[in-house]
C-alpha cells in the first residue's frame, strides 16, 4: 500500500464539498445550532440505503426521515459537542424505532438495501452516530455492541473523516471496506442489539500519521463519549476488538510492539468495567489478492507475524476468562484457513482472486469505480471471497458472523 498517498488522501479539506450524488438529493431541512448535552434540542435522521438488489453494486443513495404526514422527522436529544467532526447524538428514542422510520420513509421493496442511519442537519454535514441512551432501570444483559479495530470492522468512520473520497462509495458499501455490511452488523442484526463503531480504516496499534486513531485512543475516545450517555452501565456492553494486520502490512512494526498495545488495550477497556468481550484471532492475509504483488520475503514475514500474534491473542483470552471476563474467542485465523483451503465446501467458488477488476496493491484504488471482473460478474460477488484484493466480500463477513453467532452467548 502507498502508505504517502493515504495520508495525502485522508488529509482532504474537512470542508470539502461531499459527492455530486450526494448534494443532488433533495433539499435540506432548516439547520439547527448543535446545543452540546442538553436535552433542549433536535436533529434529523439521515436514512441510507443500498440503491441495487445485488450486493454486486454497493452504490448508496439517501433520503431524510419523514413523518407520515411527509414532514420531516425531527430526532429529541443532545449533542456531545458543538465541533462537527467531534460529535454524537444522543437520545431516548430507541435504535429500532429510528431504524423502522427509516424503513417507511425510504420508497423501495428492496429487501437487500441495507439500511443504516445517521444524524444530520444538513445534507452536506458529517454523518454523526445516534446513541440511543439507557433507561434508568436495567437488567445485567448485553444491550449493545461496541466496536473497536481496522478495516475489518470500520463502517464509516475513515469514510466521515476523508469527506466522504475515501473509499469511493460506487464501489464500496457507504464507507465499508467492502460491497455490504461487515461481520459486527451482521452479528448486531442477528442479535437485534444496536452497535456504535470507534473502529477506523488504516487503524494499527498506536496512532499513525496523527490521524489514524489507533486501538489505545479508539478505547479512551469511547470511555470520553460515554461521560454523556445517560443510564450507561459498561457491565452491559459486548465489546468487539480486533486489529494488528496494519501494523504488519503496512507499518512494518514488530510482534513485540503490537502485543504490548494489545495488552494495554485490554488493560484500558477492562479496567474502565467491562466485563463482555469478544477476542479475534487475525486472518492469515498474505492470501489475500494483494500479496500477489508482494516479494516471497514479505509474504513470509507477515504470514510468520500473524501466526506468532495469534498466539498472544489466545494467551489473553484464556488471561481473562481465568479472571472472570466473559470472553468470546474467535478463531478468525482457522475460518478463513478453512474457506480458503477449499471454498466450494462454505458455499464460495473463489478465494483467490478480487471481485473488482483490480490487478495492483494501491491505496490509490478506495478513491476510484471498479467494474467487476468477466468471472465474478458470472459468479456473482457472494461467491468471492475477496471483493478488492485486500478486504473480504460481505458474503465472507457474513459467513464469518454466522460461525459467531453459532459459539456466542448473549442474553
Amino acid at each position: 500500500m502507498n502508505k504517502a498517498y493515504l495520508l495525502l488522501t485522508l488529509l482532504f479539506p474537512f470542508a470539502a464539498t461531499a459527492s455530486d450524488n450526494v448534494q443532488q438529493i433533495e433539499n435540506h431541512p432548516l439547520q439547527q445550532n448543535a446545543i452540546p448535552n442538553t436535552n433542549n434540542t433536535y436533529t434529523y435522521v439521515k436514512c441510507w440505503y443500498r440503491t441495487s438488489i445485488s450486493n454486486d453494486e454497493p452504490a448508496t443513495d439517501w433520503v431524510w426521515a419523514k413523518n407520515s404526514d411527509n414532514s420531516y422527522y425531527e430526532l429529541p436529544g443532545y449533542w456531545w459537542s458543538s465541533i462537527s467532526f467531534k460529535n454524537m447524538f444522543y437520545t431516548d428514542v430507541s435504535n429500532k424505532d429510528i431504524a423502522q422510520r427509516c424503513t417507511t420513509s425510504i420508497d423501495t421493496n428492496n429487501k437487500n438495501a441495507d439500511i443504516t442511519f445517521y444524524a444530520s442537519d444538513i445534507k452536506a454535514s458529517y454523518s454523526h452516530t445516534i446513541w440511543t441512551n439507557d433507561k434508568a432501570h436495567q437488567t445485567h444483559t448485553i444491550n449493545k455492541i461496541v466496536a473497536f479495530g481496522d478495516s475489518l470492522s470500520d463502517t464509516g468512520n475513515t469514510f466521515n473523516g476523508s469527506q466522504w473520497l475515501f473509499p469511493n462509495r460506487n464501489s464500496w458499501f457507504l464507507g465499508h471496506f467492502s460491497n455490504g455490511f461487515v461481520w459486527t452488523e451482521y452479528l448486531a442484526n442477528a442479535k437485534q442489539l444496536p452497535l456504535y463503531n470507534w473502529a477506523v480504516g488504516g487503524a494499527a496499534g498506536v496512532n499513525e500519521y496523527g490521524i489514524l486513531t489507533g486501538i489505545y485512543d479508539q478505547i479512551s475516545s469511547f470511555i470520553t463519549y460515554m461521560k454523556s450517555a445517560k443510564n450507561y452501565q459498561i457491565e452491559n456492553t459486548l465489546f468487539t476488538l480486533e486489529f494488528g494486520l496494519n501494523d504488519f502490512m503496512n507499518y512494518d512494526r514488530n510482534v513485540t510492539e503490537v502485543k504490548s498495545d494489545y495488552s494495554t488495550a485490554l488493560i484500558r477497556l477492562t479496567d474502565a468495567g467491562a466485563k463482555h468481550i469478544l477476542l479475534m484471532t487475525l486472518p492469515d492475509a498474505s492470501k489475500a489478492p494483494q500479496f500477489k504483488y508482494s516479494t516471497a520475503d514479505k509474504v513470509a514475514l507477515v504470514s510468520q507475524q500473524i501466526k506468532q500474534f495469534n498466539l498472544f491473542i489466545k494467551e489473553q483470552a484464556t488471561y481473562y476468562k481465568a479472571k472472570g471476563i466473559n470472553i468470546t474467542f474467535v478463531d478468525a485465523y482457522q475460518i478463513f484457513e478453512n474457506v480458503t483451503f477449499e471454498p466450494q465446501k462454505y458455499g464460495f467458488v473463489n478465494a483467490k482472486d478480487a471481485c473488482m477488476d483490480i490487478n495492483r496493491s494501491s491505496s490509490k484504488d478506495y478513491l476510484l469505480s471498479h467494474s467487476l471482473t468477466n468471472d465474478c460478474a458470472q459468479h456473482g460477488s457472494d461467491k468471492y471471497v475477496f471483493w478488492g484484493v485486500t478486504h473480504p466480500t460481505t458474503a465472507m463477513h457474513k459467513y464469518i458472523a454466522q460461525q459467531i453467532i453459532k459459539s456466542i452467548s448473549i442474553n
